[in-house]
């Protein structure tokens, strides 16, 4: 949520709720149901202020904005086959990812999809730079790649590409999502031998490793920024939960 008010989550069952820190006992978090989703099965969801939308792998993205005092739906996106999906452009678009690798932008929640970049393999996970310019998009086989979003010669454009010579490029083989650390100049993606690894996002060349020891297995990263400092927070499978200070991207 915004300014790190509260948490918003999609529950196996389909229910959307918050939750939000007591202003008296920072420690007691407070639930409230949002809106139910429906029982057929969700993959993905994305929240921007006053609206939320949920992929549907068999049906679409079902959009939902708040408007005079509820949670009213809009037309569905109806593409089927959806992994992923993330608000941008201030919440009046969906950027999304396909099972057969299409990268697609559509406005909301009246406009119409576009296909901005076809990559072959299955789409994981996306990430969008903090400027709004640029998406991470994350694939199957321990491989992420940097595609431009905004601007008529950038729309689509491979910018850059993230792997490691000698990864599958099969369905089995899983890494951590790529995400935008460091103001949205470094990468962290991939995992190998209990290390995570930041990238220098212009040039695609790995910087440093984040070493968690050993048979640890890193499940979870994000980024976050406060003045000029910058960190990583990394979770493993094994529940270590880890604060980093971001390299420096030279």
């Amino acid at each position: 949520m915004p300014d790190d008010n509260g948490i918003i989550t999609l529950g196996q069952d389909g229910m959307i709720s918050k939750w939000t820190r007591n202003a008296s006992n920072q420690n007691h978090w407070q639930w409230a149901k949002l809106l139910d989703a429906g029982k057929e099965e969700s993959i993905s969801f994305t929240y921007n202020r006053d609206r939320i939308a949920v992929a549907f792998p068999r049906f679409g993205v079902r959009v939902w904005l708040w408007i005079k005092g509820t949670w009213q739906p809009q037309r569905s996106i109806l593409r089927q086959n959806v992994t992923c999906i993330k608000f941008v452009e201030d919440g009046e678009a969906l950027l999304g990812g396909t099972s057969d690798g299409v990268l697609w932008y559509c406005q909301v929640p009246n406009g119409t999809l576009r296909a901005y970049a076809f990559l072959k393999a299955k789409i994981r996970h996306l990430d969008v730079s903090p400027n709004g310019t640029q998406a991470l998009v994350s694939q199957v086989g321990a491989r992420a790649h940097l595609v431009g979003i905004q601007g008529m010669d950038r729309k689509g454009k491979i910018e850059q590409v993230y792997a490691i010579n000698g990864d599958s490029t099969s369905d089995t083989k899983q890494s951590t999502p790529a995400v935008f650390v460091n103001g949205g100049r470094s990468v962290v993606f991939h995992s190998r031998e209990s290390s995570c690894l930041v990238w220098n996002k212009a040039k695609g060349e790995v910087l440093s490793g984040l070493d968690h020891g050993d048979n640890e297995h890193t499940q979870a990263v994000a980024g976050f920024d406060r003045a000029s400092h910058s960190y990583i927070v990394t979770g493993t499978a094994q529940g270590l939960l880890s604060w980093w200070n971001s390299p420096p991207d030279q």
